[in-house]
């Protein structure tokens, strides 16, 4: 529904609506598209890219949740992000909530290693089943090179 107040139309006083029509409109429109969504999504491994919880699966910080994703920006639309895909993320929605308007820098390869290095070692298996599921073709190569 479309309703004027006395903000959008000045022949209405403070407190009077006029209906201009009865069609529904969206609860929020987007720019962005089903193909960069799902681009977006893949590119991410439909993983939220700030907890690294799956989509699907129970999310980490509330197990009888489950995870559900959402495209956010990384540099937010307010302060001059696109909706273009190298702008797109994907997060959940326990971080996309918490998000708003804040970018965590991508964390660089030593700090990853630091923290798998870390973990227990089936946390670690976990972590190159998903790698190898994550880039086929380089995890192949890579084990035919240190077959050689």
């Amino acid at each position: 529904m479309n309703i004027e107040t006395d903000k959008d139309n000045s022949a209405l006083k403070p407190g009077q609506y006029r209906l201009v029509n009865t069609k529904p409109l969206p609860v929020f429109s987007s720019g962005i598209s089903k193909e960069t969504r799902a681009f977006v999504l893949d590119r991410n491994g439909f993983t939220c890219q700030m907890c690294g919880a799956v989509a699907g699966e129970p999310h980490p910080s509330d197990p009888s949740r489950k995870t559900r994703l959402h495209l956010g920006h990384i540099i937010d639309l307010s302060h001059g992000g696109t909706d273009d895909a190298q702008n797109l993320r994907a997060l959940c929605s326990v971080c996309n909530e918490g998000a708003q308007n804040i970018t965590l820098p991508r964390p660089k390869a030593t700090q990853l290693l630091t923290q798998i290095r870390r973990a227990a070692g089936d946390e670690q298996v976990e972590v190159l089943k998903w790698l190898v599921r994550k880039y086929p073709k380089q995890a192949q190569s890579l084990t035919e090179n240190s077959a050689d």
